[in-house]
């Protein structure tokens, strides 16, 4: 059981000062706004170097730590990455720290003015979750290309943030499995604890990232399924 995070004075002052200085970081990297006009490299370094930064203030000011275990089971080659979902910090950090996956991601992420752009050009994918099944599949074409092309193709099973193992996953998750017919490597994590999903505030804490063995291609849907359930329901 999860002990019960205290919101004391420090917590708020040190996630209003994170975010101040979040914003504030963001000033000199206008600077760089032709580089989405550049090559995919240029885009990259600037991305993750401000991404870089952020943990940095997460650790400095919010005492928001991390740690990464299992590297050597993610493939140099394309791969499907499988992880659990449980706050924020997963969708922004996964960037720099897990070799720039493509992700899907909804599609009203690509309507804001900057941050659409840059998703479009690192190459994530919109999801429209209200949409037709002949729009999933075009979306899952367009992963399959990518992940084929060599990058990992990162997708959150459950779908939503959640902190709940048991949660049932996604049936279309099957499907792109076998589309892509690649490894997928299943991510276990604790970002909840420091980040809970819909709140602002940060909870000083260690978040621990754990890659597990990566299941291997061509087993059956739901035999995949099953697998991955049972993997992601690990302790983290």
């Amino acid at each position: 059981m999860d002990k019960e995070r205290q919101v004391t004075f420090s917590v708020k002052f040190r996630s209003l000062t994170f975010y101040f200085l979040s914003i504030v970081m963001v000033l000199p990297f206008l600077l760089f706004l032709p580089f989405l006009l550049m090559p995919m490299r240029y885009i990259t370094a600037v991305t993750n170097t401000y991404l870089r930064a952020q943990l940095w203030l997460l650790r400095a000011i919010c005492g928001v730590r991390y740690e990464v275990k299992g590297l050597a089971n993610l493939p140099d080659a394309g791969c499907l990455i499988a992880s659990q979902h449980e706050s924020s910090w997963e969708t922004l950090y996964f960037q720099v720290l897990l070799d720039q996956p493509v992700m899907f991601a909804k599609k009203e992420v690509f309507r804001y003015p900057l941050i659409g752009l840059l998703a479009r050009k690192i190459g994530h994918i919109p999801v429209d979750r209200t949409g037709s099944a002949d729009a999933m599949r075009k979306g899952f074409q367009v992963g399959r290309k990518a992940a084929l092309s060599g990058r990992k193709l990162l997708i959150f099973p459950t779908g939503t943030r959640t902190k709940q193992k048991e949660t049932p996953l996604q049936s279309g998750i099957g499907a792109l499995y076998q589309l892509v017919n690649l490894s997928a490597v299943p991510v276990l994590l604790n970002s909840g604890q420091c980040w809970p999903a819909n709140s602002l505030l940060k909870f000083p804490g260690t978040i621990t990232v754990r890659l597990l063995p990566a299941i291997a291609p061509g087993m059956d849907r739901r035999e995949f399924l099953v697998q991955l359930s049972k993997d992601l329901s690990e302790p983290t």
